[in-house]
């Protein structure tokens, strides 16, 4: 009753794919589900091709005629095409029987770029023709496998976000086009697009010291900032001497500078200015680059706190907590804007 509830619920496109993933889950149960599958017997599904279907309407309609006319020629044809197909399906079904695929690694990237997924497929023999299809799209083709391929896979997702890995198809049309041989493959992962780095340094109000107790801005134009002149000693180089200085005291007087990047910084989304995809850049950008530099950091997306530490986990932290992040009120966006 429940699931007749659900249905109702639902129309169209959405009623349709209820039922399929209903009637997946009923009948193939787990078998397709893990990082590793072995096609054999109970992993592959044969049946004819669209193109396989129209050879087969010809076959009877042959045979009908044949009938029909009493010509023996028409009816050996059609008796040729039948025996035809039924080859088709045993090499179909032998040439990808046997093939392992394995899932190895994940690679999550930046907006605009899509994250990957990395397979290792190998075999005890030459498998033709052997495809992936991924949401109805084609996202790898190989013509041959001998033994064993590396194979990366671009999924498509652009956009910042968190996106559970639906089902990937493993599809051969292989021989002649006659016959589709396929497979499904369930990874239990999710991916992530993190949001795309935009440089904002010439903001004012991006960032506050994590020693300020009082939470008062720090402007941060690069990696450092002139704090005073000081007298030149013997030895120093003239990089750093203020001309202008000179020029009206005849004193060499050089620059000094403090270097705000080493300071451990927190990157707080509410200090930041522009909508909620501008600012969720901007943090993307500004922990990439403490990162890079090897400089801790802390991160504040509303109620969620990340503590001050450096290292590649706390950036994937971080970025995932990015990806994940959602806001409830348009008026959030509009008030810090």
């Amino acid at each position: 009753m429940s699931f007749i509830k659900r249905l109702r619920k639902t129309n169209g496109v959405s009623a349709f794919v209820t039922i399929k993933n209903s009637l997946f889950s009923k009948f193939l149960k787990n078998k397709h589900t893990g990082d590793t599958l072995l096609l054999k017997h109970n992993t592959i599904y044969v049946l004819p091709s669209k193109m396989g279907a129209g050879f087969l309407f010809v076959a009877i309609l042959n045979f009908i005629l044949g009938i029909n006319y009493q010509n023996n020629l028409i009816l050996a044809m059609a008796y040729l095409m039948l025996v035809m197909l039924v080859l088709a399906i045993l090499i179909g079904y032998s040439n990808v029987k046997g093939v392992k695929i394995s899932f190895k690694t994940k690679h999550d990237d930046y907006s605009p770029i899509s994250p990957r997924l990395h397979f290792d497929i190998s075999t005890t023999k030459l498998c033709q023709s052997f495809m992936m299809i991924y949401k109805n799209s084609q996202v790898a083709c190989l013509d041959s496998i001998d033994k064993s391929s590396n194979v990366t896979v671009a999924l498509p997702y652009t956009h910042r976000g968190c996106f559970a890995l639906e089902r990937i198809k493993l599809l051969s049309h292989y021989p002649f086009g006659l016959v589709s041989v396929w497979s499904y493959m369930q990874i239990n992962e999710t991916v992530y697009v993190y949001p795309e780095q935009i440089d904002a340094t010439k903001n004012d109000n991006l960032v506050s010291e994590a020693d300020n107790s009082q939470g008062d801005l720090k402007r941060k134009n690069g990696n450092e900032e002139f704090d005073s002149l000081a007298d030149h000693q013997h030895g120093m180089g003239l990089q750093r001497v203020s001309w202008k200085h000179y020029a009206k005291t005849q004193q060499l007087m050089v620059k000094e500078f403090i270097n705000f990047a080493s300071t451990p910084m927190t990157y707080d989304y509410a200090l930041l200015q522009g909508n909620t995809e501008s600012r969720l850049s901007q943090l993307s950008f500004f922990i990439t680059q403490a990162h890079i530099n090897d400089h801790p950091y802390a991160l504040k997306l509303n109620n969620e706190f990340y503590p001050m530490a450096k290292g590649r986990d706390h950036l994937v932290s971080c970025l995932i907590a990015l990806s994940r992040f959602t806001t409830h009120s348009e008026s959030d966006d509009a008030t810090h804007s």
